[in-house]
């Protein structure tokens, strides 16, 4: 990918977010951009190839931020705080119209993140809950296998639920609760010492 198609990318995700993929054309695209729709063309064949390139290019996105987060991480605990902040700021920005076009106009491509997303976290589950035991801070008796499996089930379950308005689900409070509710489930003595002297994290205010 060259520098220009990467620069594209970059600016359609923040329309995509801001006003949802159906109503934004390729001519909004190479009018918002500033460049023919004869070079928009020359790097995409169509709005699907688009459309794909962005949901890949956010998949990447991700993906190196949690490797900084458990690089930079002192242990499995810490590595979960971290995670829940990147958390709390993605629902700052996110528009829920974003998936339900992506579910409803490119059935293919949902499906596909689908997928990676529910691979991405059962690994990084995994890892984590095994690393934590090892460091003292999670339950050594528990199944990491079956709690990965509900923490798979508890996330995706959310975006077909009616118990919940969309608001509830995307607020600070909910995702909050919902973290606690696990982690209380996986800590030690030891982990609920640390996550009480952390318990700060948990707050974005900024």
């Amino acid at each position: 990918m060259d520098t220009k198609e990467k620069e594209i990318i970059h600016k359609v995700a923040r329309l995509y977010n801001k006003y949802g993929i159906k109503s934004i054309t390729m001519d909004d695209v190479a009018h918002e951009l500033g460049i023919s729709k004869k070079t928009l063309y020359e790097h995409f064949s169509d709005k699907q190839h688009l459309v794909s390139a962005v949901v890949d290019q956010e998949v990447t996105f991700n993906d190196l931020r949690l490797k900084k987060h458990k690089k930079e991480s002192e242990n499995a605990l810490q590595e979960l705080l971290k995670i829940f902040r990147v958390h709390l700021q993605m629902l700052r920005d996110y528009n829920p119209s974003l998936e339900f076009d992506l579910k409803k106009y490119y059935p293919d491509i949902y499906a596909k993140l689908k997928r990676i997303k529910r691979e991405k976290i059962r690994e990084n589950t995994l890892k984590n809950l095994i690393k934590g035991k090892q460091e003292g801070l999670y339950r050594e008796e528990l199944n990491e296998e079956i709690i990965t499996k509900l923490t798979i089930l508890r996330i995706e379950s959310l975006s077909e639920t009616d118990l919940f308005s969309p608001e509830e689900i995307y607020s600070h409070d909910f995702s909050k609760e919902m973290f606690l509710y696990h982690l209380h489930g996986i800590l030690t003595r030891k982990g609920a010492e640390y996550l009480n002297q952390n318990i700060e994290q948990l707050i974005l205010t900024k």
